[in-house]
């Protein structure tokens, strides 16, 4: 693993880089509060030695820069964001992957960049929230999120495991670690989120303002959906999103993994990585 840094007008962006770069490349986006080795890091030993895997730290989140304005947030412009990182981390096209808020950020890039990219892989995001939950309403979001964020400090790490363990079925060391680095120790002792309030609520906006099907239409890439089956509770809005993205995308392919939450790549980690490895390697063929 190398952890590299990249100065750019925006700030620093923070990355992993594994595997050889001989390899197609994949770069993967992790999701809200999140960073990338939480995101991604139960999924690199089953893809590391195929692939050339460059794992970033979205904006305001791990150890990459916020943006000052809440506009940058929108989806449009962390694709001009992306793009900026991209062309200088790696040459070529590549595939792109993104969990739950990455899965929207992908999307979105794939529609304003398309030349750059061989391939769309949503893990469990950009096809269900907000738009195809009746149940979330803009206020609903917003101030859910708002009240998760006046609530997260913590005074022991231990509560954080106690939280992270439950948006999974295989709890081991290595994701109390990953857990462990959503959240920084303050002065008092106390632990709280490295992700701000300010960048959360901003993305949730965005959210709103730039909905995931208004992409849709746009995308020409190969596109692949790994896609959770709890709650069952979300399986209308699961089969709305699938149907919008076989109407739009010509060449999409979709996959449910059993006995998996929205952290699917926790759950079945190997599972995951062979059907993206599958996928990727009909489409070289």
């Amino acid at each position: 693993m190398s952890e590299l840094q990249l100065s750019t007008h925006s700030g620093v962006i923070n990355y992993l880089e594994f595997g050889n770069p001989k390899n197609p490349t994949i770069i993967c986006l992790h999701g809200l509060i999140g960073n990338s080795l939480y995101s991604f890091g139960e999924l690199i030993p089953y893809l590391r030695d195929h692939f050339h895997l460059i794992l970033l730290d979205n904006p305001g989140h791990g150890k990459t820069t916020s943006f000052p304005k809440e506009e940058d947030y929108l989806f449009s412009n962390l694709a001009i964001w992306l793009e900026r990182a991209v062309e200088k981390i790696v040459k070529g096209p590549f595939y792109i992957m993104g969990h739950s808020w990455g899965a929207d950020i992908a999307l979105h890039y794939t529609r304003y960049y398309p030349d750059k990219v061989l391939g769309l892989i949503l893990l469990d995001g950009a096809f269900t929230f907000p738009q195809n939950q009746p149940e979330m309403t803009f206020d609903y979001a917003y101030l859910g999120w708002k009240d998760y964020m006046d609530h997260s400090l913590v005074d022991y790490k231990e509560e954080i495991y106690e939280e992270y363990q439950s948006y999974t079925k295989k709890w081991n060391s290595r994701k109390e670690k990953y857990s462990e680095s959503l959240f920084r120790k303050r002065p008092d002792g106390k632990f709280e989120l490295v992700a701000s309030k300010f960048s959360v609520l901003a993305i949730v906006k965005a959210f709103f303002k730039e909905p995931f099907q208004d992409a849709f239409p746009f995308i020409n890439a190969q596109t692949l959906l790994i896609h959770a089956d709890y709650p069952q509770s979300l399986d209308a809005a699961r089969n709305l999103g699938i149907l919008q993205l076989l109407e739009n995308i010509k060449d999409f392919s979709v996959y449910k993994i059993d006995g998996t939450s929205h952290m699917l790549q926790w759950d079945q980690p190997q599972v995951t990585a062979h059907i993206i490895s599958q996928w990727i390697d009909e489409k070289l063929l």
